[in-house]
Order: structure tokens, then sequence, then C-alpha cells
């Protein structure tokens, strides 16, 4: 078990990593009780280098620089962390945004950590110091006049600063609302600056907790025509609700463990599909939560989300709360498959149909990879390596899997082993298989645990079961002097492979994407297709294909790899839209 103080030094790196952390997920990484987390934080925040917050904490700001914005981070916490987490979901890489200067845009900030390549405009002076520590970030500070109690910049030298500036979304906050429902602040320069905000962007997201809606504001600064979504908090009247549907307005109400989307218009009969994802934090849960969102919201679903936080008790009562909200239809995202036949009972017997993401369930449909194929795929590609780079030695195969989720998982597992086993003779007791638990920390800790006994193992291969699990297998290698030794390849090709991909020396010769950008798009058309009774497959599979480095392309001759590839920088300049299923297709027909 890891001491004291190095359990926190690894609390502040999953901070730097993540910029938010909660009690619960911390207990569960570090194997500790979450008393003992709560102690660490407690301990770590006496030493200045993280601020508590409900249920969690976050890096310390400066004393001197934010002494009273942290005052107002207290106020009402729990309600901003939850806007703040669903705010930052509809952010992506690459998006021009605009943040006012409130303590719900610094969450968002924190939310971001794993963003690249924003261009941020904002007049809060925390929230610019979050996002520019990600030197891919754009981050241009609107002029004032410094006002130390709000950490903001604000005042007359700001007017006119947004003056052609055109922003993909703006975020911002309101004091209250006027008898007309517009919208309001208490302070003349910024109602100024938050209209122009308005005004510079193509879509305008109001956060704001329920307190605010039976107040008014000293100025207005925007019709809530202009607004095209607002995200509150549970307790939100329903009068005010019916408020803002009536006005077109699409509305997400954040709770602790839920988000339910609620779509604008009138009270016509909506199907209301449940979600619950495999966790908040991954960056592949978090595409596949952005996507179905986007699809149901097209379609004119209303949406109940929960987390599943990779835990079985907690998707059995996350089974029941969809079933107390009578739902029509539940997508399961359950990694902990002990407790995929009790969910399923409970939900057959409410009569509920239930579509199983990547993870089969006895009795539902199933939406995802096609596990085998997705692992032929990765091993065919490193046996190509392997026989061009290393003359078809391999010392060592370390097959980091996820027994806990199954069969079907496991298979993505044995495709990667037969597809390298196709080009290459490798002996059963060269492989070892082992339980990553679907982190990088269990990898990197399984895997710096088993170097010392591989002195002599020159030439091996890391295969994961996903791309955290690989990139945590990496940094072991690198901890440990070893790098030139290794290579692998993941599955999944989310934001952090692919900045590993992007990197020039990395160890990581490609990874298979499965595209969750688009589930989302093949979900909903899927549960409507079982809602209205017709026949549909008992799998849906998602489209495959291999993202090379630009490393791997160049040095290897891949012209009798039969796998549909492409290469990062191709890959990342390509502008994904949910409202066309795949570019790609375009792209490889074009060439």
């Amino acid at each position: 078990m890891m001491n004291t103080q190095l359990r926190r030094k690894k609390i502040e790196e999953i901070l730097h990593t993540e910029g938010f952390c909660n009690v619960t997920s911390l207990a569960r990484v570090l194997s500790v009780s979450e008393v003992t987390i709560r102690n660490d934080l407690s301990a770590l925040e006496d030493e200045g280098k993280v601020t508590r917050i409900h249920g969690g904490a976050i890096l310390a700001m400066e004393r001197a620089r934010g002494e009273h914005f942290e005052e107002r981070t207290s106020i009402n916490q729990g309600k901003k962390l939850w806007i703040a987490r669903r705010a930052a979901e509809l952010i992506e890489n690459y998006d021009s945004i605009l943040l006012d200067a409130s303590t719900t845009a610094f969450y968002i900030a924190n939310y971001l950590k794993n963003h690249h390549d924003l261009t941020v405009f904002t007049n809060g002076i925390e929230v610019a110091f979050r996002l520019a520590e990600n030197r891919s970030n754009k981050v241009v500070l609107i002029g004032g006049l410094l006002r130390p109690e709000t950490a903001s910049l604000t005042g007359q030298f700001s007017n006119g600063m947004l003056g052609g500036v055109r922003a993909n979304k703006a975020f911002f906050s309101c004091t209250g609302w006027s008898p007309t429902m517009e919208l309001m602040d208490d302070d003349l320069f910024e109602a100024q600056l938050k209209k122009e905000m308005v005004d510079a962007a193509e879509f305008a997201i109001l956060l704001v907790d329920s307190s605010k809606f039976a107040r008014q504001g000293v100025a207005t600064f925007a019709p809530m025509s202009r607004v095209g979504m607002v995200i509150t908090d549970d307790l939100v009247s329903a009068d005010h609700l019916a408020q803002l549907r009536q006005a077109g307005i699409q509305v997400s109400i954040c709770s602790e463990h839920t988000t339910r989307v609620v779509e604008g218009g009138n009270e016509e009969e909506r199907l209301r599909i449940g979600f619950a994802s495999q966790d908040d934090a991954s960056p592949f849960s978090i595409l596949v939560r952005q996507g179905l969102i986007q699809a149901a919201a097209a379609a004119n679903i209303e949406l109940l989300l929960a987390d599943n936080h990779n835990n079985g008790p907690t998707a059995l009562a996350n089974a029941d709360y969809f079933i107390h909200e009578q739902v029509d239809l539940v997508v399961e995202f359950n990694t902990d498959i002990g407790y995929n036949n009790v969910i399923m009972e409970h939900l057959q017997s409410a009569q509920i149909q239930v579509i199983a993401i990547d993870i089969p369930m006895s009795g539902a449909t199933f939406v995802g990879v096609d596990n085998y194929r997705a692992g032929l795929m990765a091993g065919r590609l490193v046996g190509t390596y392997v026989n061009q780079q290393w003359k078809g030695q391999v010392d060592k195969v370390l097959s980091l899997g996820l027994p806990s989720s199954g069969p079907v998982p496991a298979a993505r597992m044995q495709g990667q082993i037969d597809g390298l086993r196709e080009s290459l003779s490798v002996p059963a007791e060269h492989i070892s298989h082992l339980d990553s638990k679907n982190t990088y920390e269990e990898a990197h800790k399984v895997i710096s645990t088993l170097l010392p006994t591989m002195t002599s193992a020159q030439h091996i291969v890391v295969l994961g079961i996903n791309d955290e699990v690989t990139m945590g297998a990496l940094a072991a290698f690198a901890d440990a002097g070893a790098s030139e030794r290794v290579i692998a390849i993941g599955q999944g090709a989310d934001q952090t492979a692919r900045q590993e991909l992007r990197r020039s020396g990395s160890r990581m010769i490609g990874s298979v994407t499965s595209f969750p950008e688009y589930y989302g798009e093949l979900i909903i058309d899927t549960a409507l297709q079982v809602l209205q009774g017709k026949q549909v497959p008992p799998a849906v599979y998602t489209q495959h294909m291999l993202v090379l480095s630009e490393e791997t392309k160049q040095k290897l001759d891949l012209s009798k790899l039969a796998e549909e590839m492409i290469s990062i920088l191709e890959y990342d300049s390509i502008p994904f839209s949910r409202a066309e299923r795949n570019p790609l297709q375009r792209r490889l027909k074009a060439r």
C-alpha cells in the first residue's frame, strides 16, 4: 500500500491532470477509505496546495490574488460544480468560447484540464490563469479596471473589446431576471460586457442556480430569446421550468449524480431515455455522453443522465432511479458485469427496453465495439512493426485486460494476440495476462512491479484494453528509463492517446478508434427502432480504423496491411461534426 507522502503526491498529480477530484473516486483509485482521503485533502489544504470544495478539492489559488474570489466559490458550491460539469461537456477541442468572471466559470475551467487548442475570451482573472496553464490554449483577457474582490476586469475600458469577435459559445451567469424574463446583473459594467459576450457568440448558454430565478438585478443585458440553453440545478421550480420551455429553450437540470436534459417547446409527449455512463472522467465516456446528448436533442428526446462510476451497486441504484422516473428505454454502460443480471431483472420487470454499450447484457441490444475485430487490427499492426523494426523478435507480451468485464471485452485482448500471431510465433509462456482494472494508475503500478523481473527482455509489446491503460504502462517504462525496450498499441484513440501519438519519439505506434463521437447517433437510431417495435440485430457495431503516429506511417511499409488507416495529423485535421456521421468516409474516398 502507498505511504501517506506518496498518496498525497499522487492526489496532487491527479489534480494537476484533471483540475478537480472527488473523495469517492480518489478513495477507489488509491484503495483507501474516504475518511483517509478527507484527511489527506485537509492536510494538503493546510499546506496551501489544494482548496477543499463540496465533495472533493481543486488546486489552490494564490492567496494574494484570489482571497475574496475564493470566498465566493463557497456559496452554493455543490450546485455550481454540477452546473460547471455539464457546461464543460459542451466544449470541444479547438472551440472558441467566451467565459464571464463568475465562480461557475472558474469551475468550468477546472473541468477543461484535458482539453486543448481552445481560444478563450474572458474577463475573469482566475479563469484565465487556469486555462492558460495549458499552453495549447489561446487565452485573451478582456481588459478594464481590476477588481480584486471579484478577480475580474470590468469598466468602460472593456467596452467594445469584443467588436469583431465571433465565438462558438458563450457561458455566462446572471444575478436575476426582469418581470419580462430579461437577464439582469447587479453591476452596470458587468451587464454591458455580458451583453457584448452574448452578441459575439453563435450560441449562448446561461449558467444559473435555482436561487437566482426569484431575484432581480440592476441592469438588463439580454432577452431570453438570445439564450439557447440554460443549465441549472434540481431545485428549479416547475413554473420556472415551464417558462423556459415555452420560450423554446433547452434546459439541463443537474444534481450530484444525475442530469436531466429537457427540450424546449410545448408540453407534448416526448420519449424519455435514461443513460447510465461508465464514468464522468475518462475521455471515451465523455465523448459518448456528449454525442448522446446532442443526438437526443436532435430527435426531440428527453434524456436523463447518470454516472455508474465503474461500480455495480451505483449502476443498480441508477437503474432503479430510471424505473422511478418511468423512462421508455435505458442505455447502460456498466463495467461491473457481476451486477448486469440483477440490473436487467429490475429493468425488464418494469418493462423497460435496454441498450448495452460495449459490454453486453443478457436481453439487451448491444451497441458498440466489435471487440475481436478491433483487437485483430491492433495485433496486425504490432506484428508488422515487430517484423520490420525488430526483425521478428518479441521477448515479452504484456496483455493488460479487464477480467471483471467478462468474455466479450476479453475478445479484444484475444484479438490482439491472434493478430500478432498471424505473422509471428509467440509462445504462450512469453505472454503475461494482467489485470489493468481499467485505469492508468493500476496499469502503471502493475508494470512498475513487473519490470524488475524482466531485465533480460529487450523487445516488449504492450497490448491494452484501452488507451488509458496503455498510457499508464508506457509511463511505467518511462519512469524506469526503459522506453526503448517497448512498443504499445492503444484502443480508442481518445484525446490523451492522440496527444501521445503526436509526440515525437512516442513508443505508442497507433490506436484503434471506434469513433465515440458518433456513438450517440447510433444509439438514438437504434433506440427509436427498438421503441417502434422494429426488428434490430442483436449487435450493432461501430466503425473501426487504425490511427497511426507519423513515425509509424513513415517507418513501416503498410501496403500489405488490409485495414483502414489514417495518420494522426490527418485525423486531427478533420472537423468532426455530429450533424454528419462520418466525414472520414469522404476523406478516404477522396484519396
